[in-house]
This record gives structure tokens, C-alpha cells and sequence, in this order.
């Protein structure tokens, strides 16, 4: 579960600063256009907001390579429960556990399962709401760098070094 909530935490971060940014670079564009800056303050201001959204951009395509990932591992331990599941179902079946055992064991592998799944739909359908580049144009490494200079919001997010070492870690 702890999985689950920090790369759902940093993914929901991640799409919400963009999606600030995205605005930020509409609210800059309306104000050129509307004569209400100069051209000088806008190429200044764009290229804060433009390199910023890269970052942001090149963070959330790394994230999603992680979660890919995580979700590819996920399968194959959907694999394996179902594995031990038929187990208990065929010991069971030839009457070498006895029936307290088998709904113990079998209620565990389930819910194992169960979690499993939902963390696969959770992260199949957080990857659906953003288009990054398709996976082979990404290269994952072993460390994600939180972007820097992000947005305002930034004062509100733990500090980068705790999002670049755990969220790795934990959704390899």
C-alpha cells in the first residue's frame, strides 16, 4: 500500500504542475497578445515557464517508465499468486488441508490478488491521463530527479531529495 500511495502522490504532483504550468504559458501568451507585456518580458518569462515544463515534462516521462514498470512486476506476481491459489485449491481437493486451512490460506492469496490487480488499474489508468512519449523513446534509469523550479507549489511537496530516493526505490 505504501507503494501505491507514493508513486500515486508523486504522479498526482507531477500531472498538477504541469497542468499549472500549461496555464501559466496561456495566462504569458494572452498577455503578449493583449499587449499588456512586452516583448522582452515575455521571451524572459517564456523561457522560465518553457524550461520549467520540460523539466516537469522529462519527470513525468521517467515516472511513468517506473510505473510501467511496477506494473509490469505486478503482472508476474499476479501470475504467481494465481499459482499458489490453484495450489491450495488442489491440496485442498485431494484432502491434504483441511478445510480451516484451505479458507485461510486461499482468503490471504486472494486479497494479495485482489490488491495486486487494483494497483494495476490504478496505475494503468494514471498513465492514460497523460501522453508522455511511448516507452522504448524513454530510457529508465535508476533514479528519477524531481524537477526543479517547478511552480509555487513546491513549497507544499516534500523536498526533492525524498521524492528522487524513495519513489525509485520503492516502484522499481
Amino acid at each position: 500500500m505504501l507503494n501505491v500511495c507514493l508513486w500515486k502522490y508523486a504522479f498526482e504532483l507531477a500531472s498538477k504542475d504541469l497542468d499549472l504550468l500549461r496555464r501559466k504559458k496561456q495566462a504569458l501568451d494572452d498577455l503578449l497578445s493583449s499587449n499588456r507585456i512586452s516583448q522582452q518580458t515575455y521571451e524572459c518569462l517564456d523561457k522560465e515557464i518553457s524550461d520549467a515544463l520540460s523539466d516537469v515534462k522529462r519527470y513525468l516521462e521517467n515516472l511513468s517508465c517506473k510505473m510501467r514498470n511496477r506494473a509490469e512486476s505486478l503482472e508476474k506476481q499476479v501470475g504467481i499468486l494465481e499459482i499458489f491459489l490453484a495450489n491450495i485449491e488442489i491440496l485442498h481437493a485431494a484432502g491434504e488441508i483441511d478445510d480451516e486451512t484451505y479458507e485461510r490460506q486461499s482468503k490471504a492469496v486472494s486479497l494479495g490478488l485482489e490488491s495486486t490487480v487494483n494497483e494495476i488499474n490504478e496505475i494503468k489508468r494514471a498513465l492514460e491521463s497523460v501522453a508522455p512519449k511511448p516507452v522504448e523513446e524513454v530510457k529508465c534509469e535508476g533514479k528519477i530527479e524531481a524537477p526543479s523550479d517547478v511552480s509555487p507549489m513546491e513549497e507544499s511537496v516534500p523536498a526533492e531529495e525524498k521524492m528522487s530516493e524513495g519513489i525509485p526505490q520503492l516502484i522499481q
